[in-house]
């Protein structure tokens, strides 16, 4: 995988498919040139030599610097800068503005969570689309009039009340408040984002390092949320051809968390021929479930998507609206699978559902699965404890010390 592509579906450095892209139709998904190209819209300011991919909820554009500077010194992140806020980017090469990566996007992006780097003579920016969808072009054309230069017509009292964006998945919803605007263009400093622990390297050379302490490692700084703050189940059926895998949200916490984070930059899965490992990204050490499955899939013919099910519906606290889940198909390997999906399986604790009268009573997961205790290195987690127990259990057991202690001797 060269440095300046989108994190592809596949890394089978491991003999691990990374779920961490949804893709989009072949048609638009990977468009060499599009700037330039007639079927895309055309150029942005006759630069034919910036690329660009994208995936349902991201933008990748590169451009191989062109330029000499003086001494005739390298390209580095020192001679670039780059402006972002919502609706657009303004890109300044040596001082001198570049029109080709400068100008109003095609639909709003999230810029906190973008980034760019310059990596040897290729200048990469990568963006975070707000909502998922296919991108014809990523900036608006001479021609283009494009999502804000047109102001729809309101045609009921509560459309006009609510606002223009009628098509927004969250549009009307009176509880998605204070959602960060980032309207005012802001310089943006360089640099990729942290990897977590297991993620493929830039150039997929290989997987960042483990990081020491086991279960008592520290907090990722990139962590977001937990099983447990969005979370209502985890169902696992088998079709003809496929093992399904979905985890369900909570929707009004779904909502205020896609209102305000991109999902391409939560949700995760890691597939092999034998298991599946379905995470949020920043907390990997504590994926939602982890299962070995009762047979063999072929990881390179998973798909995943976000879809809804109507039969946990009931499960939600508004009963007559959608319910969201993450969808994962495995294709199943002929003769290999029995009755059920998981031989074994590891779950996070879910949401609670209400509080009982022994205590808070959670939502419950894949069948016959068992909860882990969460790692992390958190004093006031009884999960911490919990793990430290088991630690000195198996630290007696392993080296033999696990008589009854022994009354101290003091010497005079």
């Amino acid at each position: 995988m060269a440095a300046g592509e989108l994190a592809p579906q596949a890394g089978h450095i491991d003999g691990t498919l990374r779920l961490r892209t949804f893709p989009v139709a072949p048609r638009f998904g990977d468009a060499k040139g599009a700037l330039a190209a007639a079927a895309l819209g055309g150029g942005v300011g006759g630069e034919k030599t910036v690329d660009w991919t994208q995936s349902q909820g991201q933008v990748r554009l590169t451009y191989s610097i062109e330029g000499i500077l003086p001494e005739r010194r390298a390209w580095t992140e020192d001679d670039v800068e780059v402006q972002l806020c919502a609706k657009q980017m303004k890109v300044l090469l040596n001082g001198e503005p570049f029109k080709a990566l400068s100008g109003e996007f095609l639909q709003l992006i999230w810029a906190f969570k973008s980034w760019w780097a310059v990596e040897d003579g290729v200048l990469i920016i990568n963006l975070y689309k707000r909502e998922f969808a296919t991108w014809k072009h990523p900036f608006h054309g001479a021609a283009a009039q494009g999502l804000f230069r047109r102001s729809p017509f309101p045609w009921t009292k509560p459309m006009a009340t609510m606002g223009g964006a009628h098509n927004s998945p969250m549009h009307g919803n009176p509880n998605i408040q204070d959602v960060p605007q980032e309207e005012d263009l802001e310089l943006k400093p360089p640099g990729r984002p942290l990897l977590e622990a297991g993620e493929l390297l830039p150039d997929g050379s290989g997987v960042e390092p483990e990081l020491p302490g086991g279960v008592f490692a520290p907090r990722f700084p990139g962590y977001i949320c937990s099983a447990e703050d969005l979370c209502i189940g985890v169902t696992a059926e088998l079709s003809e051809r496929k093992a399904i895998v979905e985890v369900h949200f909570e929707l009004e916490r779904y909502e205020q968390l896609k209102a305000r984070f991109p999902l391409e930059a939560l949700f995760a899965a890691d597939i092999t021929a034998n298991t599946v490992c379905i995470f949020f990204q920043g907390d990997k050490a504590n994926p939602i479930v982890w299962g070995e499955l009762d047979g063999t899939v072929d990881p390179a013919q998973t798909t995943w998507r976000i879809s809804s099910n109507d039969d946990m519906r009931q499960e939600q606290v508004v009963t007559d609206k959608y319910s969201p889940c993450l969808q994962i198909k495995l294709t199943k390997i002929p003769q290999t699978f029995d009755k059920k999906v998981f031989k074994t399986c590891w779950q996070h604790r879910l949401m609670v559902k209400e509080i009982g009268e022994f205590g808070p009573e959670r939502f419950s997961g894949v069948d016959s699965g068992k909860t882990y205790l969460r790692a992390g290195y958190n004093l006031d987690d009884p999960d911490f404890w919990g793990n430290v127990d088991n630690y000195v259990n198996m630290t007696m057991k392993r080296s033999g010390y696990d008589s009854a202690p022994k009354k101290l001797q003091m010497v005079a």
